[in-house]
């Protein structure tokens, strides 16, 4: 009896150990890097006309260009908490038809389906979102985007 105490001890300690080493995941910003096209997008809760989803975004390192018109672009920089989960963003912006303005979000990568969603800070009271959901309440903005075929 004494034996079958100590096995079982010795697996479940085992088991305990196995999933404690459980590699968490953490979102890989570099997987970013690259154009995507627009597949869909939503603004509090209602759909964002496809027009107004024409063009290339581009991902680098630490900034990403999103066309705004025929001619004008968004020039932004972006820091990603891939610890998180889903990974935080916050965003700046440094060019574009407006110079200044600050967001912050949630960001996930499923291969090549990205999905963002993010609030503008209008003050220190402004909170991220806290899943992939807009509405009106929460105003938030969030975009479906694929990687561009080569």
């Amino acid at each position: 009896m004494r034996t079958t105490f100590g096995a079982l001890g010795v697996l479940v300690c085992t088991m305990a150990i196995g999933a404690a080493e459980e590699p968490k995941k953490v979102f890989d910003a570099e997987k970013l890097v690259g154009d995507w096209e627009y597949v869909s997008g939503v603004r509090a809760g209602g759909v964002v006309e496809k027009d107004h989803l024409m063009g290339k975004v581009t991902f680098m390192k630490d900034k990403v260009i999103v066309p705004a018109g025929p001619t004008e672009k968004f020039v932004m920089v972006y820091k990603i908490d891939g610890s998180k989960t889903p990974a935080t963003i916050d965003i700046e912006i440094k060019e574009g038809p407006v110079n200044e303005g600050k967001s912050i979000g949630l960001i996930e990568l499923d291969d090549d389906t990205l999905k963002l969603i993010y609030v503008i800070v209008e003050d220190d009271k402004t909170k991220r979102p806290t899943k992939f959901e807009s509405t009106k309440d929460n105003g938030a903005f969030l975009f479906t985007l694929k990687r561009a075929k080569k």
